[in-house]
């Protein structure tokens, strides 16, 4: 059986990517999210505000009967609201932070520690943006919460590499591209006068050359199941043909 954890399953990438996989009886899902996705027997919902790190700090992964994968995927994020340094929010920052790297790095730390000794193929895919390498006018937290959990991804992949080199546990840092989500849509609504480059992406939906959430589940999908044709810890999915 393939044991799949994915946060940020109510919407976007999550949701595509946790129906794609329940299409298959050998793997099992389980999403964590605030607001509760309805799936087939295949899935199983917890119900978890990532901005609640004394809920997080609680979570805990089991054992598993079994299993011939087991996957985390840090999916969920919080996009901020577009702003000026200087004229944020305070509590949006915090949840910024919250959301985007100290639960997604607590949830990391769980795993290993729970998983590291099981002999099966395990594997950790944080999902990145262009926003950890760019820095993108308004978008301070979310540039610098996903430039940090790149690094988080780097360290911990290094790490693995050195102390376990005949089965390490994978880690890869997956830049999705530009997605059809609500995030977008959010940020279509922001004044010029808060993001200057707004009209940029009003144009890619008018162009349409938004991604659709079910390809880069597709994506991503393949490559979990084929990490040995995926060695880099950084991906874009552009790079992954089907």
């Amino acid at each position: 059986m393939n044991y799949f954890f994915i946060t940020g399953t109510s919407s976007g990438i999550g949701s595509a990517l946790a129906d794609l996989l329940a299409k298959d009886n050998n793997c099992f899902i389980t999403g964590i999210s605030r607001s509760e996705k309805k799936g087939n027997e295949n899935y199983r919902h917890i119900k978890l505000d990532l901005n609640d790190l004394e809920s997080v700090s609680k979570f805990e992964f089991g054992e598993l009967k079994d299993p011939e994968i087991i996957c985390l995927v840090n999916n969920s994020a919080h996009f901020s609201e577009s702003k000026h340094f200087g004229n944020a929010n305070t509590q949006d920052i915090i949840k910024n932070y919250n959301v985007n790297i100290i639960s997604p790095g607590i949830l990391i730390n769980k795993f290993l520690s729970f998983y590291q000794s099981y002999k099966c193929r395990r594997i950790i895919v944080n999902i990145s943006s262009g926003a950890a390498y760019n820095a993108i006018e308004s978008w301070s937290n979310y540039c610098s919460s996903k430039a940090a959990l790149l690094m988080l991804s780097k360290v911990i992949a290094l790490e693995q590499n050195l102390k376990y080199p005949e089965n390490p546990v994978k880690v890869y840092s997956v830049s999705p591209g530009v997605v059809d989500t609500p995030a977008q849509e959010r940020i279509r609504k922001t004044s010029p006068e808060d993001f200057s480059i707004v009209s940029k992406f009003i144009e890619f939906h008018e162009k349409k050359q938004l991604s659709d959430p079910a390809v880069v589940a597709e994506k991503i999908r393949k490559i979990i199941f084929e990490t040995h044709n995926f060695e880099n810890t950084e991906i874009h999915v552009n790079d992954v043909q089907l």
